[in-house]
């Protein structure tokens, strides 16, 4: 297990992939419920009983911070996020000492309760704790966008990745519309897009425009941009 240190203030790379590369995320069902984790698991605040709270307090959606809890207290802020049926793909920031570590395990107990509970397996669905890769510069920061909220949903184009690559502009396109990635918070123009509150917006929207991204993105999978050099070799291990 491969863990980088990081402080207060630093972006990092974070996968947690599933015990011996098998699925826990076995269908829309399991997506969808870990999505509502990563809203409200996302707080210095822990509830029990806080789906069944959700479904109890007839809010407009599930993914709304209910009133009647306690102010959220986020732990980190999530910026690029992707949810694969057997691993875990999150681009977070550290705003509070520990906040990362604390989110990471909220979310890894909370999804191996609920699939032991919902399929009635039982022990930890993960390969041990979470892999994080410290991000040191601006140009791995931006690739590290691509690389989550693109590269990684072409892997589950209908047909796989050569088919999408083959077919940009198509597949960036299922990309926003795909609900188990983030590209669909910061771009799509779904009437749930705005109700989700799992990613925070502003480092996104600071660093492209929608369509400066989609140029950048297609470099990426092009292989015209390899976090600035275009030797994909030189950074061998960059990824995890």
């Amino acid at each position: 297990m491969r863990r980088e240190p990081y402080g207060v203030g630093s972006f990092v790379h974070v996968v947690k992939r599933g015990t011996r590369g098998l699925p826990f995320l076995k269908d829309t069902t399991d997506r969808d419920r870990t999505l509502l984790m990563l809203t409200h698991f996302n707080d210095k605040t822990s509830r029990q009983n806080w789906h069944r709270e959700l479904l109890d307090n007839n809010t407009c959606s599930l993914f709304e911070h209910p009133s009647i809890w306690p102010e959220k207290e986020p732990l980190t802020r999530v910026h690029a996020f992707c949810l694969h049926t057997n691993h875990l793909h999150f681009l977070l920031e550290e705003i509070a000492e520990g906040g990362i570590s604390a989110f990471m395990k909220k979310i890894g107990n909370g999804i191996a309760g609920y699939i032991n509970e919902r399929h009635g397996e039982y022990g930890s669905p993960f390969q041990g704790a979470y892999k994080s890769k410290t991000i040191d510069n601006d140009t791995y920061l931006r690739y590290v966008f691509a690389y989550i909220q693109v590269k990684n949903v072409f892997e589950q184009f209908p047909g796989g990745y050569t088919v999408a690559e083959n077919n940009f502009d198509a597949a960036y396109e299922w990309t926003i519309q795909f609900p188990y990635g983030s590209l669909f918070d910061h771009l799509s123009r779904s009437d749930l897009d705005s109700r989700r509150n799992i990613v925070e917006p502003s480092l996104f929207n600071g660093l492209w425009t929608p369509a400066e991204f989609k140029i950048y993105a297609r470099d990426v999978i092009n292989g015209r941009s390899h976090l600035g050099t275009t030797d994909k070799n030189a950074f061998r291990g960059a990824f995890l």
